[in-house]
């Protein structure tokens, strides 16, 4: 009885006796007297046969309250339901609240008026709530499946509602925990340089009803950096800090276990004793529990599912059947009703979604295992996945619909394994049925297709599992079964997935023989059944169908997975022994290879071709015949990509992209050509003989127009990138030769002599650039000395590729000048923002794919500025190259 109903029989109690007491002080009416006048102790006759009543009511619920002993009735939520259903708790508290005002106007209240009054308002009622009540118990029990319909629509309500509340709880006791902690399931691994302090629950044993936020709030500021008057200022001893995080490793509604860990502190430094104890006291302290006698919905859920499942075990082993089939049955509803009902709140707790779905339905696996107890009882069960399975695409949850199709699975490889000569019957039954669910579903045509093509896949899982049960004969039976599904189908779409099924068992077959497992058959003969048959089109269809992840029900991906108890990665090979069964599907198929109409289809030609020429051994006739098809096919393809990319327009966009890396790149780099003085004119003392740095090369078209091609994505950001390094590297190139040709004084290339010379340059050091090879000179120990590290702070370092064994130290107010400009000529424009010109041609012709050439030009001209300062860590003065005896510049030197 719910609390609005004991309020209103409160309220009534007190109307009532109002009314008695009104009627009883203002005297009956004359009329009364006279017409309808009542027999003296006529109400305490009333009060002895509603007693009467009210005791015949209990008696009948009390002996109807026995029969709730056997399941599914056992249950407490059923009970609840059929006491609901027949008006029980409204009879007792009607009936209760009636006899005490009839004992009140007996005794103490006594009137005519009131004895009219009681009994057309509490005595009538009462008899009639009897009636009803007695009625409906008699119909209840007389009639088993209405008795069943109203424990079903029970415990699928009940269950539902709970799990939903305790959601609604969770929701609403985490909600000011979000900004605070994260949940530990969903947090990875912590870094190894962090620190975390365990927090353990308070209490084991119990039911956690909430955790206060503003505790662990205080928690989080007790761990967080504070002002102290003792704070460095030295960069050097600046403390690291990481915000803190708190990890949540505990729900609301969860029974606390004994060395469970409720939080987890991670920080970036080491708390201290005191900080430890505070931060422990604090976080425990924020737990709220229930009561000590609560007992969690969780809890409630699996011990009304456990007694279902000792009731059906009970009964299977008792020999009940009905009865055990009945307690299936009803099962099989509640799991059902509560995974498709679904939590209504969107934030459910961990184990909440855990119950609803793998607990729920686990429940049936476990009392499936009870089918090795004769045959008729795996008929049973056999009988009710049945039900379940044709019932399942109503729900609209495909993966209801596998779980209820791998009861079949289940069983199959149960009785395969484990039952004996007696069980002969079970496996030709299981394969009926499951092909009769993929070939005769009565349901509406999306969910026809649906449960079609699962199926499918679960007749394919027949097979394997067969394999793995070391059962030849029963995998042959399932293979022929399979093969024979939408034989007939005129569409195809259906026949798609059993050949998709079979590519996958062929190349299992395969991968099984090849590694010698001792689940290879021995007969060739199961080869032979599950090689897919159609047209050259259906089997590149099929295997479409059976990519990894794509497959409906199946998990084929899983099957050479092996299960260890740590884990380690594994090699998959399968999908590779598939692709080799469809090569040769393909092979021994008939009708034409279809054109690559698109860059998918022409890689996967591609990729057969690969296998073709990886298999090491000589191909039949029809093998070099498709062959020889691929190969044109692939090349006519190959030829109209390049005449469309020659016909795609180069992407300004793309061209604007290249322009902007290199802009980039010279940028975020210090340039050595930018440390010398510039002028608008060109320095007198300038060499004008080579004063262009360029570069011009060809490139596919790839990059620098929109679409993709021949799968082959260029990023025009790289070519930027190139051709910045090539002009730094260039301008190097001539400042080095310049430097060369100068008068300067000869050192030896070691960092002491390098460090000496900084420190004679005293203050003048900043204005002067040192140029170094990448890696230092020949001392590398006194290179990567603080000393040494030091001295380079002082001068404008550069290193650079130009050099090896050598470094130059000058002065660059005085001993360059330059100009830097792009270059002017037809087809290149500047590059905002640099000296550089670029351009983009479409004049290349005699290339066997598509190109486009690329133009860049400097004008980089290098004078002698007044007083050269120079020095050169270098024991001995390189050759100069001779350019007219052959000798080539770098890349992007002056051409």
């Amino acid at each position: 009885m719910k609390w609005r109903d004991i309020i209103f029989l409160a309220c009534a109690l007190v109307l009532s006796v109002t009314v008695l007491a009104v009627a009883h002080y203002s005297g009956d009416p004359a009329w009364l007297l006279e017409n309808l006048p009542a027999a003296r102790g006529g109400d305490g006759i009333l009060w002895q046969v509603q007693t009467t009543f009210l005791s015949v009511g209990f008696a009948g619920l009390a002996i109807a309250a026995q029969l709730f002993a056997e399941a599914p009735l056992a249950i407490g939520a059923s009970r609840g339901r059929v006491l609901e259903y027949v008006g029980a708790s409204r009879f007792v508290g009607v009936g209760l609240v009636a006899n005490a005002v009839i004992a009140i106007e007996t005794i103490w209240l006594q009137s005519m008026l009131g004895v009219i009054f009681i009994s057309a308002f509490w005595f009538i009622p009462t008899v009639v709530m009897l009636v009803v009540s007695t009625v409906r118990l008699t119909q209840l029990f007389g009639h088993p499946s209405q008795l069943d319909e109203v424990v079903r629509q029970a415990l699928v309500e009940t269950l539902s509602n709970r799990l939903d509340e305790a959601s609604r709880k969770h929701a609403g006791a985490t909600h000011e925990l979000n900004d605070l902690v994260v949940s530990g399931w969903t947090m990875g691994i912590p870094k190894a340089s962090t620190s975390t302090l365990r927090v353990p629950v308070p209490e084991v044993g119990r039911v956690i009803k909430a955790i206060k936020a503003k505790i662990v709030r205080q928690a989080i500021d007790s761990v967080t950096l504070r002002a102290t008057e003792e704070s460095s200022t030295v960069s050097s001893t600046a403390e690291q800090y990481t915000p803190p995080q708190i990890a949540l490793d505990v729900d609301p509604g969860d029974r606390t276990r004994l060395g469970e860990t409720a939080f987890r502190v991670i920080t970036s430094n080491r708390l201290d004793e005191a900080t430890n104890g505070r931060v422990v006291r604090l976080l425990q302290s924020s737990i709220e529990f229930e009561p000590p006698t609560a007992v969690t919905p969780y809890e409630e859920t699996n011990r009304e599912i456990a007694n279902l499942k000792d009731a059906i075990g009970v009964n299977l082993r008792s020999g009940a059947l009905a009865s055990a089939e009945r307690a299936l049955e009803l099962l099989g509803h509640i799991v059902q009703g509560v995974w498709v009902a679904g939590p209504e709140h969107k934030a459910p707790s961990r184990r909440t979604s855990f119950t609803r779905r793998d607990w729920l339905f686990r429940s049936i696996g476990e009392v499936e295992q009870d089918a090795l107890l004769s045959p008729r009882v795996a008929d049973l069960f056999v009988s009710a996945a049945m039900t379940r399975a044709l019932e399942a695409p109503r729900t609209g949850s495909a993966e209801y619909v596998d779980e209820c199709l791998r009861s079949f699975t289940r069983l199959w490889f149960d009785v395969l394994r484990n039952g004996g000569r007696e069980f002969d019957a079970v496996p030709p039954r299981i394969t009926t049925c499951v092909q009769n669910l993929a070939a005769y579903s009565y349901k509406a045509s999306e969910e026809r297709e649906d449960l079609q093509a699962r199926g499918a896949w679960a007749m394919v899982e027949l097979v394997k599992l067969a394999l793995d049960a070391k059962k030849p004969d029963a995998a042959q039976m399932a293979a022929l079964e399979l093969s024979g599904l939408f034989e007939f189908d005129r569409q195809g779409s259906s026949r798609s997935h059993v050949r998709a099924g079979q590519l996958v068992l062929s190349g299992w077959l395969d991968y099984l023989a090849d590694k010698g497992d001792a689940r290879s058959p021995a007969d060739p003969s199961l080869r032979e059944t599950v090689s897919p048959r159609g047209t050259l089109a259906e089997i590149l269809a099929a295997r479409r169908m059976a990519e990894r992840g794509i497959a409906p029900f199946s998990r084929w991906d899983w099957w050479e997975s092996e299960t260890t108890a740590s884990n380690r990665a594994q090699t998959l090979q399968l999908s590779r022994y598939i692709d080799r069964a469809q090569l040769s599907a393909l092979a021994s198929s008939r009708g034409r290879l279809p054109q690559a109409e698109d860059q998918e289809t022409a890689s996967t030609y591609n990729r057969f071709l690969n296998l073709l020429a990886d298999e090491g051994r000589v191909l039949s006739a029809d093998e070099e015949r498709l062959k020889q098809r691929l190969t044109e096919v692939v090349a006519e393809w190959d030829a109209a990509e390049d005449e469309r990319l020659a016909l795609e327009p180069l992407s300004e966009a793309r061209v604007e992209t290249l322009r902007t890396a290199l802009r980039a790149t010279l940028n975020e780099r210090q340039r050595l050509a930018a440390l010398i003085p510039s002028e608008e004119e060109t320095p007198d003392t300038a060499d004008l003989s080579r004063p262009i740095l360029g570069m011009n090369f060809r490139v596919p078209r790839h990059y620098l127009v929109d679409e993709v091609f021949s799968q082959t994505y260029a990023d025009p950001k790289e070519l930027g990138q190139m051709i910045a390094r090539g002009f730094v590297e260039g301008e190097e190139q001539k400042i080095v030769s310049e430097l060369r040709e100068l008068p300067a004084d000869i050192l030896e290339p070691t960092a002491s002599a390098i460090r000496k010379a900084i420190d004679e340059l005293g203050d003048e050091a900043k204005h002067f650039v040192l140029i170094t090879p990448y890696g230092g000179v020949e001392d590398s120990r006194d290179w990567y000395s603080i000393e040494f590290n030091e001295a380079l702070k002082r001068v404008i370092h550069i290193e650079t590729v130009v050099l090896e064994a050598e470094a130059f130290l000058f002065d660059r107010r005085s001993t360059f000048t330059s100009c830097r400009e792009p270059e002017q000529k037809v087809g290149l424009s500047p590059v905002e923002g640099t000296s550089i010109a670029l351009g983009v041609f479409e004049d290349v012709q005699d290339s066997d794919e598509p190109q486009v050439r690329v133009e860049t030009g400097e004008y980089f001209a290098l004078g002698r500025g007044s007083a050269p300062r120079i020095l050169h860590f270098g024991a001995v003065e390189p050759a100069p190259r001779n350019l007219d005896a052959g000798d080539m510049p770098p890349e992007g030197e002056a051409r």
